[in-house]
């Protein structure tokens, strides 16, 4: 009876707990803000990086999750090019840049700054061997001096120094290869971070010279986002007063750091794996442009091959169009679609690829339409059929085989253009590539990986082009 008893109270006991816990997890996912996206490189370590499981990594990192935690937020990270970062946060992609963005006067028009969380400053690094006998920025002039594209030492360089020939590039990993190869006689990039770079990969560079300036580093948001920019104030402030700033500083710039090897951390079975994601992602890309431009393409084609008559009103619409995608730059495309439209990331990439793969394949469908004799078309005529059976059963297999080696090109040509998202963010193959490069200083090793991959592709499509072109030819479709 007392076992009977026991049972029933604790069945009754875990059916009230089950209530309890249900209830309060419903009021903490009412009272917990939605999450907080914040945007960083992904390739400034020791601020943001990869570790040796592949997720990212950093001071600015730990500062994100950190501010989430006395937001209350969960915080979502987007890895973006440093370039278009800026132009990210204003396109309302994320809430906030927490990737060591300094104040200037000319970002300050466009957003708000939060307080201060750390400060650096600019620092002249040269060749330990020093062949050009540079001892400060000063005696610079007329010599190749290297920054990151879009960092405010570009920007410094320019104005104070115009007669300094500077060189802009993508990264600091890139920087070293230059300097290493004597191509450059130095670079400006942050004291700490270019200090830090230097000793993980092992590079022979020192500093000259005093540091150039101080840079505040500090959180933008956009200029209506005031709340946000109060939360993020408040949120700093008890972070310097409780220690926690200095505990994550300590982490990675203390005597006790152990960061120097981050690149060393990376494990080839993570390396694998993220190539071999960011290819997944590269050819599910490839595909569905495709795809898109292909079945977009044939009705164009016809358009574009029927000049006069009822299709004259479509005509030049759709030959202002085609014409316009093929004489603009696709990055340009690409990026238009991102910032200008608002899509997001995967879409703007499928959806600019696609129309534009549309554009060159319905020029290549027209000619395919020309090359079938008018004849054909009368002869179906001659034997009743429909218009819609004359196309289907008379032009377009004489049509589309004569297209196929051209399309055939169409599809290689598309495939590499891929490439060109990494700019707007979509982790294929590239930006992986790209991560893995900024912590394990291998340039070329990796971009070669790369290279393979993409030649393993589009070589057998390239063949294939080349056999079929010689069949259709042997057969006498083409002259």
């Amino acid at each position: 009876m007392f076992i009977m008893c026991y049972k029933k109270w604790t069945i009754y006991f875990l059916f009230f707990l089950s209530l309890t816990t249900s209830f309060t997890e419903k009021i903490y996912a009412q009272d917990r803000q939605p999450s907080m996206r914040v945007a960083l490189t992904g390739k400034y370590p020791p601020f943001s990086y990869y570790d040796k499981d592949g997720e990212l990594a950093g001071f600015d990192v730990d500062i994100s999750r950190e501010i989430g935690k006395y937001l209350n937020r969960d915080v979502e990270i987007i890895a973006a090019e440093w370039d278009g970062i800026l132009a990210g946060l204003l396109a309302n992609k994320y809430d906030a840049i927490i990737g060591s963005m300094a104040i200037t006067p000319e970002r300050a028009k466009a957003v708000n700054f939060s307080l201060p969380y750390y400060q650096s400053g600019a620092q002249l690094f040269v060749h330990r061997d020093n062949p050009s006998k540079i001892y400060g920025i000063n005696e610079c002039n007329d010599k190749k001096i290297a920054a990151v594209l879009g960092e405010t030492y570009q920007r410094y360089l320019d104005e104070k120094y115009p007669n300094i020939d500077v060189v802009t590039l993508k990264s600091s990993v890139e920087i070293f290869e230059l300097l290493e190869a004597k191509r450059i006689q130095g670079f400006v990039s942050d004291r700490l971070v270019g200090s830090w770079q230097i000793k993980s990969a092992d590079r022979p560079f020192v500093p000259v010279g005093p540091m150039l300036y101080a840079e505040d580093i500090a959180i933008p948001v956009r200029k209506q986002d005031k709340k946000l920019l109060e939360q993020i104030n408040n949120a700093l402030m008890q972070m310097r007063s409780d220690g926690t700033m200095q505990k994550i500083h300590d982490k990675y710039f203390g005597l006790s750091s152990k960061t120097a090897d981050i690149g060393s951390q990376m494990s080839q079975s993570v390396i694998i794996k993220k190539l071999a994601k960011g290819f997944i992602v590269t050819l599910s890309i490839a595909f569905a442009s495709l795809l898109i431009g292909f079945v977009l393409a044939i009705p164009c084609g016809l358009i574009l091959n029927q000049s006069t008559g009822k299709w004259k009103l479509l005509y030049w619409p759709v030959r202002t169009i085609i014409d316009f995608l093929r004489g603009t730059p696709v990055l340009i495309q690409l990026l238009f679609a991102w910032m200008g439209l608002g899509l997001s990331p995967y879409v703007a990439a499928i959806g600019t690829l696609g129309i534009n793969s549309m554009a060159y394949m319905a020029e290549v469908i027209r000619s395919g339409l020309m090359s079938v004799d008018p004849g054909q078309t009368r002869a179906g005529r001659a034997l009743n059929l429909s218009k819609v059976q004359i196309f289907r059963f008379v032009v377009w297999p004489q049509a589309f085989r004569v297209a196929i080696p051209s399309i055939m090109n169409s599809i290689v040509a598309l495939t590499k253009d891929t490439a060109l998202v990494a700019v707007i963010s979509v982790a294929e193959v590239i930006r992986e590539a790209q991560a893995i490069i900024s912590v394990t200083f291998e340039p070329s090793k990796y971009y070669f990986i790369v290279a393979v991959m993409f030649f393993v592709i589009t070589f057998p499509l390239m063949k294939m082009a080349g056999v079929l072109e010689k069949k259709i030819r042997q057969k006498g479709f083409v002259q």
